[in-house]
């Protein structure tokens, strides 16, 4: 997944927690644990990377809104990263190049020739005083079909 950043990355240590939303079918990654404001929300593109039927990672593109990658500078702590070596559960790779942030669920402990990458247009709850609380996206696409997504899902603690 990282190989895909480009030269200019960081990592930061961010706990969050990834919950499959059952009567909703949504995935719900959550960095805060306050109720986000339902009113401070931006939409927003990403990516679930499935490796082995588990979801590994989140990539979201960046934005002016959103600002991630002010975010994570000003509050996660940074630790050392190298590309060869798979990231940890709840760490968020940032690539300031192409300003796409990558959360880690499952650390991927090699390459998988069998990954999949879904596309999903979600949802991002912002916290008051700036940041991310929430990220959702839905298991379905545009056609109603779950696939691997579907399995990766019902792999994670349930809501």
């Amino acid at each position: 997944m990282i190989a895909e950043f480009g030269m200019k990355v960081r990592a930061f240590d961010l706990p969050f927690r990834t919950v499959w939303v059952r009567r909703k079918d949504m995935i719900d990654l959550r960095v805060s644990r306050d109720t986000p404001d339902t009113e401070n929300w931006t939409n927003a593109d990403l990516v679930a990377h499935i490796s082995t039927f588990r979801l590994v990672g989140v990539s979201v593109q960046d934005h002016k809104r959103l600002g991630l990658g002010r975010w994570l500078r000003a509050h996660g702590n940074e630790i050392p990263f190298l590309a060869d070596e798979p990231m940890p559960s709840g760490t968020v790779a940032y690539d300031e190049a192409g300003q796409i942030a990558y959360f880690s669920i499952w650390p991927q402990l090699s390459e998988d020739a069998d990954a999949r990458h879904y596309e999903r247009r979600g949802k991002i709850y912002l916290m008051p005083n700036g940041g991310v609380a929430r990220i959702r996206f839905p298991v379905l696409n545009k056609r109603g079909r779950a696939g691997v997504l579907g399995t990766a899902a019902a792999l994670l603690a349930t809501r």
